[in-house]
């Protein structure tokens, strides 16, 4: 029975990066090459719950976009984006292991030149695999109805590993809401295959007679990003993230602000704070307030974050600690200008 509700508790906890820009193809696929440049290549590292325990979740991803212009000089036209990713996540307390990898493609299309309106649809295929170390798994002997525990233990074990299909379909809108003001606009759903999490949906021991099924709910991901842009040295950026998952739901949203200094060749700093907050059965609960801090040389970027569990602080009198790096490349062959990517 462990091993069954061992999905539940991870589906729960799918992976979210606070600095959720840096891959948002990955949140939704109609994302894929939507940036300044021609292509981009980017990594994340997340270490969570430090202090809840000695052995922390530990998430990384790994994205790489590029562009394909039709015809347009400078992608100042309709355009497709293809990319690719791979994610993997661990939770070492029982060396609980989650890998996905995959190939997601986007058309598009310019609505209105002038204000660079556009509006695009994506797709994600991918394949997910789950694996468990039984070694650290320990099952205690059963009670006899007396007084003692002497009756072995009778956990029937499935195979601890399985791999799953994925798909993923996006879509975006950016444009301009006059003046200095932009919008990015996506909702996105997953797991369109309903995949199964159950270990033993393939076990065919007959002695087994517990349920072999746990269907995975279908996920609805939206993202709003505002830009404003003061001026050729100033931008602020409010942004959302919102994840609906059966019944989980998460919200991440935060601003930062960018200051850049031409006169240092081409540098920018971004600082910013975030707040998550989870949905329980009854209300909404703030779990993490977090710190960002990023610096942009021409076109790489660094991010850091730092995420301090408030609701572990309150609940336990000490609060948790995450810690977000992030790494991004982005190219530009025909304009080697100043880029603006966001976190």
């Amino acid at each position: 029975m462990f091993l069954f509700f061992i999905p539940l508790f991870h589906h729960a906890q799918d992976v979210n990066f606070s600095q959720f820009n840096v891959l948002a193809s990955y949140y939704n696929p109609a994302f894929t090459s939507v940036f300044n440049g021609n292509f981009k290549v980017s990594t994340i590292y997340r270490n969570q719950w430090i202090g809840f325990q000695d052995q922390p979740i530990t998430s990384y991803c790994i994205t790489g976009d590029i562009k394909f212009d039709l015809g347009f000089q400078d992608y100042k036209g309709s355009y497709f984006g293809a990319g690719v990713y791979f994610l993997t996540d661990r939770t070492q307390l029982f060396d609980w292991n989650s890998n996905e990898i995959g190939v997601l493609i986007a058309y598009h299309k310019l609505l209105e030149k002038s204000n660079r309106n556009y509006l695009s649809l994506g797709f994600g295929l991918a394949v997910t695999q789950r694996s468990i170390n039984y070694d650290n798994l320990y099952f205690e002997d059963q009670f006899d109805g007396i007084g003692k525990y002497n009756g072995q233990s009778q956990e029937l074990l499935p195979p601890n590993i399985y791999s799953r299909p994925e798909l993923k379909v996006g879509l975006h809108y950016n444009t301009a809401l006059g003046g200095k003001w932009r919008l990015q606009a996506g909702l996105a759903s997953h797991y369109l295959f309903k995949p199964d999490l159950s270990f033993y949906k393939e076990f065919d021991d007959k002695d087994y007679t517990g349920d072999r099924s746990i269907e995975s709910p279908n996920k609805i991901t939206t993202i709003l990003n505002f830009i404003y842009h003061s001026n050729s040295y100033f931008d602020i950026y409010p942004r959302l993230l919102y994840v609906f998952e059966g019944p989980h739901q998460l919200i991440n949203t935060g601003i930062s602000v960018r200051k850049a200094f031409y006169t240092l060749n081409e540098t920018a700093l971004h600082a910013g704070v975030t707040t998550r907050i989870v949905k329980n059965l009854s209300s909404y609960i703030p779990t993490d307030l977090g710190l960002h801090l990023g610096f942009e040389i021409k076109n790489f970027v660094i991010g850091l974050h730092y995420d301090l569990g408030i609701k572990d602080a309150v609940k336990y009198s000490s609060p948790t600690h995450s810690f977000e790096i992030s790494l991004s490349l982005l190219g530009d062959y025909e304009n080697g200008g100043f880029l603006c990517p966001t976190f």
